[in-house]
């Protein structure tokens, strides 16, 4: 009597087992995996190795803004009648010189720093 139970308790279990639909009934094949990885990280490398698109870097923008922003602070002083000197002018055009610094390095690179 006995083994009837454990091959009924068995038979109940895997019958449960193929109708779960947690539990895969066969892995997916190998490509794919292997399409739905470089889907997954292809974002992830491109910034990696600084082959994203221009428009998608946050150092670009940010490089752009300094650069707009000087411009617009050196447009202001000028039609406020703001004399010029140095003193005054000067950090508006380093705003300017670093963001097209930036925007040189960043445009011209080919790898990350220190690789």
């Amino acid at each position: 009597m006995t083994p009837l139970i454990v091959l009924d308790i068995a038979a109940r279990i895997a019958d449960r087992l193929v109708k779960s639909p947690s539990v895969p009934i066969e892995a997916p094949e190998k490509p794919v995996v292997k399409v739905e990885v470089a889907k997954e990280l292809q974002p992830v490398l491109e910034h990696l190795t600084n082959n994203e698109p221009w428009y998608r870097s946050r150092v670009s923008w940010g490089a752009i803004f300094a650069i707009l922003g000087g411009v617009a602070t050196i447009g202001t002083m000028a039609a406020n009648g703001v004399p010029l000197s140095w003193e005054t002018y000067g950090p508006p055009l380093g705003s300017i010189g670093g963001g097209i610094g930036t925007l040189y390095g960043r445009w011209k690179a080919r790898k990350p720093l220190g690789a």
